[in-house]
């Protein structure tokens, strides 16, 4: 398949980016809660619609080291909200990230081209472990956006951890590829699936909060209009906190163009 892909700039030969990536060692922090289905639905591209449950989240990622950035890690923080989509092969579940923030160009530019991730340059410093605490934030250009902590957390069972990892062995993360045309409609305008295998060895739950920060548009040009979008989606009750580490798989082998949406 890679050899058949082709990244800009593309005088230069195939795609550098594998099928898959593995990554071992990564480390999550996922904050969750419920919303309204109109707050669900304001964010969803149609025709996406909100889970039964609508439900939003906001999980930082670190990565410490990947393949395609010459072992170079990077770090991200991924929205996305449970949504459903009605396709030629029938409905499918999955989160629909409507942005995320990222650290490292090279990631930035990867997702957005060929996963239809909305990302955006962002500043992340490393999470802060507070003992039963992990506290993250993240900034633009000094700005601060947002701030993330899961707090009182517990470690997970092995029969939990296990439950957790058969369904996390498939995540499917919605995307959408637009780009724009010089005159008349978009040159692309679809959704697409994509999917990551998380096996982790170890994992916690706790409390999730969450805050954004309104900046100007002159402190974060790129997010401050997101984030202004992000601070609107009402929060009906905080979920459960999702803290782990594992190894995952990017697995760009399984990307697909979901037809008939």
């Amino acid at each position: 398949m890679n050899a058949l892909r082709y990244d800009m700039p593309t005088a230069f030969g195939p795609s550098l980016m594998p099928d898959r990536s593995e990554v071992v060692d990564a480390e999550v922090v996922a904050l969750s809660f419920e919303t309204t289905a109109e707050g669900a639905a304001a964010l969803l591209p149609a025709p996406m619609v909100p889970a039964e449950r609508p439900t939003f989240s906001i999980t930082r990622i670190t990565y410490p080291s990947v393949d395609y950035l010459g072992g170079r890690g990077y770090s991200e923080i991924v929205v996305a909200l449970a949504a459903r989509i009605m396709t030629t092969g029938g409905e499918l579940a999955g989160g629909f990230s409507p942005v995320m923030w990222v650290d490292r160009v090279g990631a930035l530019i990867a997702g957005r081209e060929f996963m239809g991730f909305a990302k955006l340059p962002g500043e992340l410093a490393p999470v802060e472990d507070l003992g039963g605490a992990r506290r993250f934030e993240c900034r633009e250009e000094g700005a601060l956006l947002m701030e993330g902590e899961a707090s009182a957390l517990s470690p997970l069972s092995e029969e939990q951890l296990a439950r957790i990892n058969a369904g996390a062995s498939e995540v499917v993360t919605f995307g959408w590829k637009h780009i724009p045309s010089a005159e008349g409609p978009p040159d692309a305008d679809y959704p697409l699936a994509n999917v990551t295998r998380w096996t982790y060895r170890q994992a916690w739950s706790g409390n999730s909060a969450i805050s954004f920060h309104k900046a100007n548009g002159l402190a974060a040009p790129f997010s401050s209009r997101v984030v202004a979008g992000l601070a609107d989606i009402p929060i009906v009750k905080s979920r459960s906190a999702f803290v782990a580490s594992g190894d995952v798989i990017i697995d760009r082998a399984a990307t697909r163009r979901l037809v008939g949406a």
